[in-house]
This record gives C-alpha cells, structure tokens and sequence, in this order.
C-alpha cells in the first residue's frame, strides 16, 4: 500500500513540474483564460488542481489542420510566420562538396595513391 501512496505523489510531482515548465516556456500572447503570471501563481500554489487547471483552460489550443483542400488564407499565414528565416540563407561560396567521397579531386588523388602505375 506504500508504493500506491509514492506512485501517486511522483506521479503528481511530475504533472507539477510539466505544466510549471510549460507555462513558463508558453509565450504570454498564447496563454489562455488567465495572464500568464497569475497561471504560473496557480500551478506554483495549488500544486495538483493548478496543474491539471492549467492542461485544460491555460495551454495554447493547437491548431487542428483542415482535411484535403488547400488551407485558408489565414493557415497560409500563419503556417509562414512559423519558418525560420535561416531554413532559407544559401552559403556565400559556390557549391562545395559535402564529404571527400564527394570531392571529385580527393577520388582522383586516392585512385592514384592505391594504384601509382595506373
């Protein structure tokens, strides 16, 4: 009956420090029904209901994709602000190879290391 009372206070220890840290990595515009310190205030003092409060009226709802078709012109919109603008730099030199057996000129110096008569 001991490991029953343990298993109930860890698993509540660790729905604590999830919804303490979700909340706090949650950016403030996100946040639902209550600002986002005063939801951090909940969690921190009323340690169970605070959590699972949070899970259910506090997290940033996620946005269900629509089935087939093209998405609205607000999905579009909002599917381009997610992108980091570094997905898209291109590298200031030419093309380079990505490993020596790309390397063309590193082959040719290995074929004539192996096989100098050649």
């Amino acid at each position: 009956m001991v490991w029953l009372g343990g298993l109930i206070t860890l698993t509540t220890i660790v729905l604590w420090v999830y919804a303490f840290c979700d909340a706090l990595t949650t950016s403030a515009q996100d946040v639902r029904s209550l600002p986002k310190f005063l939801w951090l205030v909940v969690i921190a003092v009323f340690m169970p209901v605070g959590a699972i409060l949070w899970l259910f009226l506090g997290r940033p709802r996620q946005p269900t994709p629509a089935s087939g078709g093209t998405p609205s012109p607000a999905q579009a919109g909002s599917a381009a602000d997610d992108l980091d603008p570094s997905d898209f730099t291109k590298p200031a030199s030419g093309p380079h190879p990505l490993g020596p057996d790309d390397d063309p000129e590193f082959l040719r110096r290995l074929d004539r290391r192996i096989d100098p008569d050649e």
